[in-house]
């Protein structure tokens, strides 16, 4: 492991043992763990994201938010299973989302309006937040100043963090991981469609 990313992975333990010992709260404790993923990645502004709702009405809920330099957003912002299914169904092949574009992805047109534009995200490096072989959230790398051409060993370095991040909340017991919906790691399937429609 090279001394950056061990550095990060000394922050990242710091910050779970302060969390877990009751020394921050949970709002610190993801300003903090935001502030370690802006900075090592270089990034405009850090997202995290989780499901919420059940399986017929599934939403994805942006439940913190920080730019670099930037105070912690908790107001949710949600996006419904249509504006985030063909997104989705790239991320789980891989476990990541690079996109450089984003204002120009074919994956993220469903979301355009409601979210790149109204956040200003020109490009966006995201990684599945993963337990158990499921999928809990996302974390999204966003660049709001530029477009972004994201390298492989960001990637690699993204995924990394935030399987180490998963571990911790893991070991941290944390409710609002726990109680929250998850899906497994694949593609999202169209809505079933009815007798009458098959029969159109």
């Amino acid at each position: 492991m090279n001394k950056p990313q061990a550095s990060a992975t000394a922050q990242m333990h710091a910050i779970s043992a302060d969390f877990v010992s009751r020394k921050i709260n949970r709002k610190q404790a993801l300003s903090a763990f935001i502030d370690v993923i802006v900075q090592r990645n270089r990034c405009s502004r850090v997202s995290l994201w989780r499901f919420d709702g059940h399986a017929d009405k599934l939403g994805l809920l942006c439940f913190a938010a920080k730019s670099a330099g930037g105070e912690l957003v908790t107001e949710q912002s949600r996006l419904e299973q249509a504006e985030f299914r063909d997104y989705f169904g790239a991320l789980v092949s891989e476990g990541v989302y690079v996109s450089n574009d984003a204002l120009h992805d074919p994956h993220l047109q469903a979301m355009r309006d409601s979210y790149l534009l109204r956040h200003g995200v020109l490009s966006t490096l995201d990684a599945a937040f993963m337990l158990n072989g499921r999928i809990h959230g996302v974390i999204c790398c966003e660049q709001t100043d530029a477009v972004r051409t994201w390298r492989a060993d960001e990637v690699v370095e993204l995924r990394a963090h935030v399987a180490k991040l998963a571990m911790l909340m893991a070991a941290a017991n944390d409710p609002a991981l726990w109680n929250s919906p998850s899906l497994p790691m694949a593609p999202m399937l169209p809505p079933a469609r009815s007798s009458q429609d098959r029969r159109r």
